[in-house]
Formats: structure tokens, sequence, C-alpha cells
């Protein structure tokens, strides 16, 4: 049977129509989904930001309370390197074994020289010059707080420094250091595998990355990484990826974020993979990528509304970090920590000693100048 002009008109309409509904069908699912891989790139933008607080902070609570000990400070002050050592490692020891936790930390003395390191097995590299390496001690000339961020040294890490003063007398610093390795861990919970990046141009100052593996203009400064991913990166179209901050490749989503030192330079970026078997997921069960923004989300409100309310409480990071320490000072040390919070709460109203009372109990953030 033939079909009449009519017939044949209303089919092709039709097959236009079901054409067009089928590609906007396909282009609302494109765009969807799209939606869903920048909801998740702001979502490890906020995670990273918190698990990277959280490792500044760790590591400036650590270097407090080493540079609050009075035998460090007394070995720095009679220039004894044996003592500084024995010391360090003794508490380091300590740390280990009672919570099973490895913490790097280092004495600097104040021309910049290595006065002890933890993890060395003797002190055999007591006296070598850091100045070549470590430009961002130089912050100190100027300012007296603790500080922890992001700094190129020898390697790339975290770094929390705290002067130890004799009266107005520098005589040296403690530094804690990570090398985001928590971090790393945390995001592989997820199916995230995370690459801290820095950029080649410190190829000279880090040289104990000098071996590392290569992406692009970048140096792999993380341990924990996926190998076969580390290949796609290799294959990656760096320039449009840092322009675009998401790329699909080789069916993996790869998310960028810039990374900053203590002087607001870019110095490197943070780079994640995630596999689109892994984010599609995530975004059909909801559970995971759900608990992971409540977690960035309720975090994040939580640092903010606290760096809200303490800034008005305290005059600076160390004071409020010191004056966390007090449950934990050694019985030794008692004595100098006392006079150091006298000094400290001398210079605060009676108004604001009566907030800092109040929360007390609260949960608390330990700040120096984290940057």
């Amino acid at each position: 049977m033939k079909l009449s002009k009519n017939h044949l008109l209303f089919l092709l309409t039709f097959v236009i129509l079901i054409s067009i509904l089928l590609f906007i069908i396909s282009q609302l699912k494109r765009e969807v989904s799209w939606q869903v891989v920048e909801n998740v790139s702001d979502q490890i933008s906020l995670s990273l930001r918190k698990e990277l607080d959280d490792e500044k902070e760790n590591a400036l609570r650590f270097a407090i309370v080493l540079a609050q000990n009075g035998a460090i400070k007394s070995a720095l002050a009679e220039d004894d390197e044996d003592e500084g050592f024995e010391t360090l490692k003794l508490i380091m020891n300590n740390v280990e074994k009672h919570i099973h936790t490895v913490v790097r930390a280092q004495i600097i003395t104040a021309d910049y020289c290595l006065f002890a390191r933890s993890w060395d097995k003797d002190n055999l590299y007591s006296g070598m010059p850091l100045d070549v390496y470590r430009a961002d001690l130089d912050y100190f000339k100027t300012h007296r707080d603790p500080r922890v961020s992001i700094e190129v040294g020898r390697r790339l890490g975290i770094k929390a420094t705290v002067p130890i003063y004799e009266k107005n007398d520098l005589l040296g610093f403690v530094e804690v250091l990570q090398f985001f390795d928590a971090s790393t861990d945390f995001f592989h919970k997820f199916g995230i595998d995370l690459y801290v990046l820095l950029d080649d141009s410190y190829y000279n100052t880090a040289v104990l990355m000098q071996n590392n593996p290569t992406v692009a203009w970048y140096i792999v400064g993380n341990r924990g990484y996926n190998m076969v991913n580390l290949k796609t990166l290799q294959r990656t179209d760096f320039k449009k990826l840092r322009k675009q901050r998401v790329l699909l490749e080789d069916n993996k989503y790869i998310f960028y974020e810039p990374m900053h030192n203590g002087q607001a330079e870019t110095i490197g970026a943070f780079v994640f993979v995630m596999s689109k078997k892994s984010l599609e997921h995530f975004a059909s069960t909801e559970e995971e990528i759900s608990f992971l923004l409540t977690f960035s989300r309720a975090n994040l409100y939580e640092i903010v509304k606290k760096e809200q309310y303490e800034s008005k409480v305290y005059h600076s990071g160390y004071d409020k970090a010191l004056l966390s320490l007090k449950d934990t000072v050694p019985e030794e040390d008692r004595e100098l920590f006392m006079e150091e919070a006298r000094d400290v709460l001398s210079s605060y109203t009676k108004e604001e000693l009566i907030a800092m009372m109040l929360r007390y109990k609260l949960s608390r953030r330990i700040q120096g100048e984290i940057r």
C-alpha cells in the first residue's frame, strides 16, 4: 500500500521530532553528568583544604611542644649539638612508641644551620648550612610568631617552624615536617589518587627530589601514588588542564588545583585522578559522594565559624596555640611555660579572659601563622 504525501510528511516530521527529542535528552544527560563532575571538583577542593589544614595543625602542635622543651632550648643556648640531638631523638621515639606516629622534626640554628634531626641515626649532618634551600626562614627576620606553610626546601613539604628566643635573642628554630602522606591516604580511601607536583623551576633547590618521576614541567613530590595513573598524567595536556581545571583522559577524570607557598606564590599543583567508573558509581549511589560532600561542607563551616569567633578572642595565633598546651607541658618545663603564659595573658582585658574561659571546653584548632 502506497503512502500518501500527507502520510509521508507526517512520518518524516515524527522522525525528525523523535531525533530532536533524543538529541535533547542526550545533551541533558551529558550536562547533568558534567554538573556532577564539577560538583565533585568543588568538593575535592574543599576536602583538600581541610586535609591540608589538619596536616598543618598537627605539625604546628608538635613544633610548639618541642619549642617549649627546656633541654632543647638549653642545648641551643649552649651550642651543644649532641645534647640537642639526644633530647630530640628521645622525645620523637616516645611519640612513635605511644602514639604510633612517626614525626620528623629538626632543630635549626639562628644562622640557618642544621643543629639536629630526629630521623638521623647519628648527628652527622649537624652544622650543615641550609640557607641556600630555606629562603622562607627570612620571614622570621621581621616576625616572632610561629608559622606553618607549604615550602620548598631540599624536599617539598609542610613545614611548621617555631622560633626559640632567650629574651630578645633568637637562638634558633624547631621545625616539624609533613610530606602529604595523610592527605594522600585520605583521598585514596575514596578511590581518588592525589599527586603533589612541584614546578621544576625548583629543581636545583629540591635536591632530594631530583630522581623523582616527572609530569609535564612538574616533579612528583608525594608517595603512594598509582603508577598507571602517573602514565596517564604524563600523556595529559597540562596547559589545557591548568586552564580548564577538569579533563577527561583515558576514561579518567583529572582535577587540578594550584599550590601556593607561604608567600602566596604558585609553586606547583595538586592533581587528582579519579576513574570515570568510580565517579559514575559515586553519582549513582550518592552514598560515598554524599559523605564526601557532607564531610567537606561541615568541616568548612566549622573552620570558618571557629576562625571568625577565635579571631575575636585571641590577639594572635601564637597566643591561642600556646595557651592550648597548658595540660601537655612536661613538669620540668612548667615554670617556663607559666612565665610565658603570664606575659601573654597580661595583654588581655577581663572580658577577653572571660571569653577564653567560656570557650575552653569547645574543640579547638591549633593555629599559628597558617598559610
